[in-house]
């Protein structure tokens, strides 16, 4: 970076439009790598305006700057080490109240940021009043920006306010309890400055008293490091707590909403358009109703209008395969026909399932359902030792594992996050679907939709009770209350919702064109030589027979799960290959539901088995999660393929 270059931090909560913003100030000149030492995306980018260069960096979506979560941390890092940036504090104008709370703790630290008002056409459209320069004076002369990411409203206001930008002095005062806590410690620390940490030496004394009162862990084991300043402070905050009759930690909370409710009080009238439906759709028993309903229109909706699409695939792969192989020379029919195009276009043929069930869970995110999902079943999750954050990764991994791993880095306690790691996997994602959407299309036609549901019901069952006996007897750690962000229902914003569709949708195709192809060219050749009869996977198979025959799988379906670990689409495709293209005719309904429950919660593929190393960092629980997968798996396998003979299936 130049020494010219300046540069500006976008900070915000999660779900503020930061990332909309950063592409409606960067366009093309960005570029992506992890921040130093951890394996958490950097976004950086280049704003040039008039005369001047700003490198945006794009920091984590973080609720507070509390360091008990590593998002918050990476952020606070880089804003008390980049003391000179320019910070922009982006606020969903919706939820300016709750929003208000990450402003009041960067006032604290000793910045004035830009405060950067987004989704202001959802507010204004709604009627709802804003007086932007009283909120200014409010908070102590900090420029306020309206601005509308998604429709490139007020960006140029906001690139203004970035060039001309100059550091203000503003201080926030609470409570008079809480200001006479905050100088005692403020006096008492004085003596101690030298001997804190290099980096805590650049932020105000009051910020660190206010850090140790609400139990910051970087702060508190900074106090423990001079005994007699935290005896001080220990008793200061017991005189509060003897005073409040309760956690100085939660008043320390309190006190910052009250603060953000009175600066809003006569500029703001809020919205209550939309509280007589989430009162319906946040309903302890109506709410689940509904949520069951919209996932059964989902699943009906992807199986439908998929099985239009599916039909003509087919008819194109049949085509191709029979046209090639009269082109293709008699030693290279074999591999090329059955390996390469029956093997990839197996998995293929499913591809408009992985686009539709995308582009369904992109417009309930869009519209603003999804986080209501969240806050239904935070008490759920809190129950079956989860934490309410952990629906969003849960969520996510329906679409891909690997980024549902990655979302867990927002879930502030570390065991809560934990257990969504090990737990998460169980969700069926896109690549699971393929196998559901085949079995589903291949013996339940005519229930295809219900049996894709009660395949999601039971991993989701099973995914309860796994994360409530790791709480109870592995990884223990008391429930935490979220926090949630419910933002206005809109219309679906198509350009993104297209775009996010495509980006999941293509790196399908990408794997279909390089780890699925390679997974079927090598499936091809086990299955054929040394000869057809006598093939290296077939001694690999009937290794694992005499287990997977319990489950009423032979050494084919055996090897097809091998290769699912790799991918779980090459379990499609090697089926194809296996059976001559003829799996209806080699399984029965009982051995294909059997084969589906199994392909769905057995190990996962790699590319999730190396992420949760990542985040874990502890091959201990990476084999954990990898064991318990596989034993469940087969128990449960066993157990529904000898139930469903006990029920007269066969």
């Amino acid at each position: 970076m130049s020494k010219n270059q300046k540069i500006v931090g976008l900070t915000g909560q999660p779900n503020v439009g930061k990332t909309t913003l950063f592409n409606a100030l960067t366009g093309m000149s960005q570029r992506i790598g992890n921040w130093p030492g951890v394996t958490v995306e950097k976004k950086e980018g280049i704003l040039k305006y008039k005369d001047t260069e700003f490198n945006i960096v794009d920091l984590p979506g973080i609720y507070s700057l509390k360091s008990d979560s590593l998002d918050q941390k990476i952020a606070r890092d880089f804003i008390i080490e980049n003391e000179d940036s320019i910070l922009v504090d982006v606020i969903d104008t919706n939820n300016i109240n709750r929003n208000l709370y990450l402003t009041l703790q960067l006032i604290e630290l000793g910045r004035s940021p830009i405060v950067c008002l987004n989704f202001i056409d959802e507010v204004e459209k709604h009627d709802v009043k804003l007086d932007e320069k009283k909120l200014s004076e409010k908070l102590g002369g900090l420029p306020v920006i309206k601005t509308s990411a998604r429709y490139k409203i007020g960006i140029e206001d906001l690139k203004e306010a970035i060039y001309n930008y100059k550091p203000i002095s503003c201080e926030i005062k609470y409570s008079e309890l809480l200001e006479n806590a905050i100088e005692k410690i403020v006096d008492k620390l004085d003596e101690y400055l030298t001997n804190i940490d290099e980096k805590f030496k650049k932020v105000p004394k009051r910020y660190l008293a206010l850090s140790f009162l609400e139990g910051d862990p970087e702060v508190v084991e900074l106090f423990k490091k001079n005994g007699e300043l935290l005896s001080h402070a220990n008793r200061i905050k017991e005189e509060i707590e003897r005073e409040i009759k309760h956690d100085v930690e939660s008043y320390v909370v309190e006190q910052r909403y009250k603060k953000a409710d009175e600066i809003l009080k006569g500029i703001w009238t809020e919205s209550i358009v939309y509280d007589d439906i989430d009162k319906i759709l946040l309903h302890p028993i109506y709410g689940f109703v509904i949520f069951a309903f919209i996932m059964y229109i989902l699943y009906s909706f992807v199986i439908g209008v998929g099985d239009i699409f599916i039909e003509y695939i087919e008819m194109f792969f049949e085509y191709l395969g029979g046209y090639v192989g009269g082109i293709v020379p008699e030693p290279y029919t074999g591999v090329v026909v059955d390996g390469i195009i029956g093997g990839v276009g197996g998995v293929l043929v499913f591809f408009p399932y992985i686009a539709f069930m995308m582009l369904s869970l992109a417009i309930l995110e869009d519209c603003g359902y999804l986080s209501r999902v969240t806050a239904l079943f935070h008490k759920m999750m809190a129950k079956i030792g989860l934490s309410g954050g952990s629906t969003i990764p849960i969520m996510v991994s329906f679409g891909c594992a690997v980024p549902g791993l990655m979302a867990t880095r927002s879930i502030s306690d570390p065991m809560k996050r934990l257990i969504t790691i090990l737990v998460a996997p169980l969700a069926p994602c896109a690549a699971r679907f393929v196998v559901i959407g085949f079995m589903a299309t291949a013996f339940f036609s005519q229930y295809a939709n219900l049996f894709a549901l009660s395949i999601l019901l039971i991993s989701l069952s099973l995914m309860g009770i796994i994360a409530y006996l790791i709480s109870k007897f592995i990884v223990k750690g008391k429930p935490e209350e979220p926090i949630f962000e419910l933002p206005p229902y809109r219309l679906p914003d198509w350009n993104y919702i297209l775009k996010r569709t495509w980006a999941y949708s293509k790196s399908f195709l990408k794997r279909a064109g390089t780890i699925i192809l390679a997974g079927s060219i090598l499936f091809y050749y086990l299955l054929n030589y040394p000869n057809p009869d006598n093939s290296y996977g077939m001694m690999l198979g009937k290794m694992l027979e005499s287990i997977t025959l319990l489950m009423g799988i032979d050494w084919r379906g055996a090897l097809a799960l091998i290769f699912g670990i790799i991918a779980k689409e090459l379990v499609v495709s090697t089926l194809e290959i296996a059976y001559n293209g003829n799996i209806v005719g080699a399984l029965t309904p009982l051995k294909a539901f059997v084969l589906t429950l199994v392909t769905v919660v057995y190990i996962p593929c790699l590319a999730t088995v190396a992420t949760l190393h990542y985040e874990t960092n502890n091959l201990k629980w990476t084999l954990f999660a990898v064991g318990y997968n596989l034993a469940l798996a087969t128990t449960l396998g066993i157990v529904a393929y000898n139930i469903g003979r006990l029920l007269g299936f066969s």
